[in-house]
């Protein structure tokens, strides 16, 4: 690198963020501080602090919206999904499994490789690279300017907006490397723009931290930037000098076998199981840590507990059987855990657990009712047994329990439920 293309540390190089992603990015920052979530709409909204009515169902479901949209734009970059939604609650998504990581991270070498790619080649074929990828954004009349012509403006185009409005665009390249756009380049630019004219300057390199300052700071001559990381991500979400494959990635459904487990124990009865009339999914019961009562709930407080911060489950299950000692064999650990899936409390994504928001405001405040209240909605039988309890004796229960069981429970389920 020469002498004139060095910078001082005041010019130490930034990342640009994408438009569209500063909200996101907070909320992920929000969720980051709340050990992952999971968190409802409002309160996200209380905690980005906007200053708007945090009750208001527009507000939430254009925040949902953003999200949506950032992980879609995150996986046509080549990036792991961020957020999970599910119903009117967010969470950080678990860490990736080991193959996702080294997807994620061949990604990352490919666009390295590409952006190596492009310093190497003519400028009048970056410039030619660029104008395609603004094609492709669906920019309008994109032309490669003349280069003895051009003013220091290599590609024009109109931003269309809505089919209403529209904004030219000059666009000027840097096909650098070893050395960042200033705010000297920011300013000649911003001084060829006309009246309602917008300027982008994409590089293949980097931007000192004054640059990003003063490319914001005159509202009347926008500039906007693309370092070499964003642009590496347009051009892998366009296909520009990228191909994509396709391979599904599984992973276990735990929510969907608890049910399953249930229907595979009632297949020896003589009544065959009929479908609910009621349309919400009913969850099979495994056996409590704990069949005392009293200690039931602080049992399963105690559950949920171990599942914050999103530890995967063989780590989850370490710490299960060092809280309940008892309890020696991993298998009956994990039996006895999938309680929580059953009860709606945990959920389990990439091998990883997860706090749903039932199970944080009963880890908030543990309530002997609510549970009693999740049980009786969630778990096949459970209603069906504390109405037949009403006119039974314990003793007697027990024997009902035994001989005629809910339809649908075997014998063993129903006792479960009993206790």
């Amino acid at each position: 690198m020469s002498q004139k293309d060095r910078y001082s540390p005041m010019d130490t190089p930034v990342r640009i963020t994408a438009p569209g992603q500063t909200t996101s990015n907070r909320v992920y920052s929000i969720l980051q501080k709340r050990n992952g979530g999971p968190l409802e709409p409002e309160r996200i909204l209380k905690e980005l602090g906007s200053g708007q009515a945090a009750n208001s169902t527009l507000e939430e479901e254009q925040l949902l919206e953003t999200l949506l949209r950032d992980d879609r734009l995150r996986s046509t970059r080549g990036y792991r999904q961020r957020f999970s939604l599910s119903g009117r609650s967010v969470r950080l998504r678990p860490p990736g499994n080991t193959a996702e990581q080294a997807i994620e991270q061949e990604n990352k070498q490919v666009k390295k490789q590409l952006l190596e790619q492009l310093r190497e080649v003519p400028p009048e074929v970056f410039e030619h690279i660029v104008a395609a990828l603004f094609t492709a954004m669906e920019y309008a009349e994109v032309e490669v300017t003349r280069r003895s012509k051009d003013g220091g403006i290599d590609v024009r185009a109109t931003l269309v907006a809505g089919g209403v409005t529209t904004v030219p665009t000059s666009i000027q390249v840097k096909r650098w490397t070893g050395r960042s756009v200033t705010v000297k380049e920011v300013r000649e630019l911003r001084g060829t723009l006309l009246p309602g004219t917008q300027g982008i300057i994409v590089t293949t390199g980097k931007y000192t931290r004054e640059a990003p300052l003063e490319a914001s700071s005159n509202a009347l001559a926008p500039i906007h930037l693309i370092d070499g990381q964003l642009l590496a991500d347009l051009l892998t979400e366009h296909g520009i000098g990228v191909q994509a494959s396709r391979l599904s990635l599984l992973s276990l459904d735990l929510d969907a076998l608890a049910t399953i487990t249930g229907k595979a124990e009632t297949s020896d009865q003589d009544t065959p199981s009929l479908p609910s009339s009621n349309t919400q999914r009913r969850y099979y019961i495994e056996k409590m840590p704990s069949d005392r009562k009293g200690d039931l709930v602080n049992s399963i407080v105690t559950m949920i507990s171990l599942a914050t911060g999103q530890p995967s489950w063989d780590d989850y299950i370490i710490n299960f059987q060092q809280h309940f000692p008892t309890i020696t064999r991993s298998d009956e650990a994990r039996r006895r855990s999938r309680v929580l899936v059953s009860l709606g409390l945990v959920d389990i994504e990439d091998g990883h657990m997860n706090l749903t928001l039932i199970g944080r405001k009963l880890l908030e405040n543990p309530d002997a009712n609510f549970l009693h209240d999740i049980f009786l909605s969630r778990i096949a039988g459970a209603q069906e047994i504390e109405d037949i309890a009403l006119s039974l004796t314990r003793a007697e229960l027990r024997t009902r329990l035994q001989t005629a069981p809910p339809v649908g429970l075997s014998p063993t389920q129903a006792a479960l439920v009993d206790k």
